[in-house]
């Protein structure tokens, strides 16, 4: 059966759709000492929803709103006794999280993809195994939907690029949530920083769809308009965390007209009640705010009807509906690999077309090899510039490794959209980091060939093939775990210029106990038995040192006074030929006779450790 006709079964779902129920949520914050403070954010709230309804969630500032919507996701625990249930079955937190879409207050969307890319890469990563013909229908009925066909092929838009309206963002987001087939869609401040027009054509976009498809839509909502506000079947408000009105949308204007304060000609139902609500600016006014308040909830009290009834047989109605779609999950191992594929090509797409974030860092490549070729040209092999071949092997790691701080914002960019798609259960941190691996390393590895091909022959290093794809080699690792550093800081650290100040400190600390400013034998032993052998900055140098130096042979300068002896710049194992052999150099450093596969295994063994690190950091911060 076809997951896209269904408009009979859609029809029998508004008729009879499935029913959820939130009952005695009650939530308090903690203090240091792990003691319960006296103040509930949240006080014995209970809301029941159906299928196709929306319900907003409305209440002056830090009236519990965005708390209680963040309880009904399990996103906070509530206090004992609450209870969530879907026509009488209660639900956990995984199973919340499988039937429920969450929608952040920000636009968490990658600048370069287009409209449709978006939506379709949300799709695939829910459904794996989704054909593109399934996948092309489900799209398009939801832009449809949406009101979005009309910029579907448009880029949402970047710092250098500009894309769609903030009004159509809010959709695209909406749009990412209600094409997985969503039982249930939350929405916190969905319409904030947008004007009355662009609020009331994304809620008017979200009633469509969310009605056709029988989706149960609850969301926060702060001063909507008429337009606004009619979009919405059923309205919620809270005080102080606790509950003054529950009820239809169109009942609320009788509610106040029974309770003595009938709304006026000139303001919203909602904008009305929020004057008795709303306690921030009370004092100075010669209103008694608190006690309008619990005035106001005293008489909801006193006329509100009990909860209604659930009924158990509507669930298998809206079950059938969603049974549709199970053909298109994966197993464990095949979703783990396909939401690999997909991100892998989502994260290529954004590195190709992302000027900013990547295509600049590859310049500053290109530029930094421009500047050493010409800086430190044709250097022979005299021994005056042993020291200067030293400093070039030393350059290209530090400072290369250094420019990783690029990556940053990218990265961040990233982030904010993976924690957005993994709190929604589209998929989890490994596919996440795997395919972040698999497309950094050759991006990494153009940027390193782009460095070597300008400057390695122009500053004459070590001549043949071997000894440049050595070099290539040797410096691709390292710079692979420079990025892999920064990213694990980033990943830490969600603000840039903390990201990029903690950065510079940690590459400028590798760059000290590396060995190069002070010899390593010099150190103090804390640093030389420690974090020494934990740099890879150490030993990339050491690995383009020895690949550059062995086999050379450099010339010593020859004496003024025939009898003298050469005077070289390092000891020279045989001064009767009046040179300093590359071995010389390397023995004199303390880094000679170092085994390549070793070293390089140290350096791969560094990275891998930081990406595992990378795991656990994006893991404990999602929590």
């Amino acid at each position: 059966m076809s997951i896209f006709s269904r408009e009979d079964v859609e029809k029998q779902v508004n008729r009879s759709g499935s029913t959820l129920s939130f009952l005695h949520f009650s939530y308090q914050v903690e203090s240091a000492k792990g003691k319960k403070v006296g103040k509930l954010l949240v006080d014995d709230v209970s809301v029941t929803v159906r299928a196709g309804e929306l319900l907003a969630i409305m209440g002056p500032s830090g009236a519990g709103k965005s708390t209680l919507l963040d309880l009904m996701a399990f996103r906070k625990t509530p206090l004992d006794g609450a209870v969530v249930s879907l026509n009488g079955e209660t639900l956990d937190a995984k199973s919340m999280q499988h039937m429920s879409t969450f929608v952040e207050q920000e636009d968490a969307l990658l600048g370069v993809l287009t409209v449709r890319e978006s939506v379709s890469y949300a799709l695939r990563l829910h459904l794996p195994l989704l054909s593109r013909r399934e996948v092309a229908a489900r799209v398009d009925r939801v832009l449809t939907a949406l009101g979005l066909q009309s910029c579907s092929h448009q880029r949402i838009g970047t710092p250098i690029s500009r894309g769609i309206s903030g009004g159509q963002k809010r959709r695209v987001t909406a749009a990412c949530a209600m094409v997985t087939f969503p039982r249930i869609l939350l929405l916190d401040e969905v319409t904030s920083g947008l004007d009355s027009t662009s609020a009331r054509e994304v809620m008017s976009a979200i009633r469509t769809l969310a009605v056709s498809e029988g989706m149960i839509v609850i969301a926060t909502i702060h001063q909507p308009s008429l337009e606004t506000l009619a979009q919405f079947t059923d309205i919620l408000l809270l005080a102080q965390g606790q509950t003054c009105f529950s009820g239809k949308v169109g009942e609320l204007e009788g509610f106040l007209e029974r309770w003595g304060h009938p709304v006026g000609k000139f303001i919203t139902p909602s904008d009305h009640a929020m004057n008795f609500l709303n306690e921030d600016f009370a004092e100075g006014t010669g209103r008694e705010t608190r006690n309008d308040a619990a005035a106001f909830r005293q008489f909801y009290l006193s006329t509100n009807p009990p909860l209604p009834e659930i009924r158990d047989t509507e669930f298998k109605v809206e079950e059938a509906r969603y049974l549709d779609v199970e053909h298109g999950k994966a197993g464990g191992l095949g979703t783990l690999f396909w939401n690999t594929v997909v991100l892998s090509q989502r994260t290529a797409v954004n590195y190709s077309r992302n000027l900013l974030a990547y295509g600049v860092r590859a310049g500053m490549y290109a530029g930094m090899g421009f500047m050493l070729g010409t800086i430190w040209i044709r250097l022979g092999t005299d021994d005056s510039t042993i020291n200067d071949r030293l400093s070039v092997h030393f350059y290209s790691v530090a400072f290369l490794a250094f420019m990783s701080v690029a990556g940053i914002p990218g990265f961040l960019e990233e982030r904010s959209v993976y924690y957005r798609e993994t709190k929604n259960g589209l998929y989890s941190t490994l596919p996440f980091v795997l395919s972040n691996t698999l497309v950094n390393m050759p991006f990494l590895l153009i940027c390193t060939l782009l460095f070597t091909l300008i400057c390695y022959w122009a500053i004459g290093l070590h001549g043949g093939a071997p000894a440049f794809f050595r070099f290539l080699a040797f410096l691709y690792l390292a710079i692979l775990a420079a990025e892999s550093q920064m990213i694990i800081v980033a990943a830490l650290l969600p603000i840039f210029v903390a990201a990029l100040a903690v950065g510079a400190f940690v590459n400028g600390f590798w760059m000290s106990v590396g060995g190069y400013f002070i010899k390593a034998r010099s150190l103090p032993r804390f640093w030389y038995y420690s974090f020494h052998y934990m740099d890879y900055q150490r030993y990339a140098f050491e690995l383009l040192t020895n690949s550059d130096f062995r086999g050379l042979n450099f010339k010593c300068t020859s004496p003024t006074v025939k009898g003298d002896t050469c005077v070289c710049a390092y000891p020279s194992s045989t001064p009767e030929t009046c040179t300093v052999s590359g071995a010389d150099v390397l023995d004199y450093l303390d880094i000679g006779g170092i085994s390549y596969g070793k070293w390089v295994a140290i350096v791969v063994g560094i990275t891998i450790i930081y990406r595992v690190a990378l795991y656990f950091a994006l893991k404990m911060r999602s929590k």
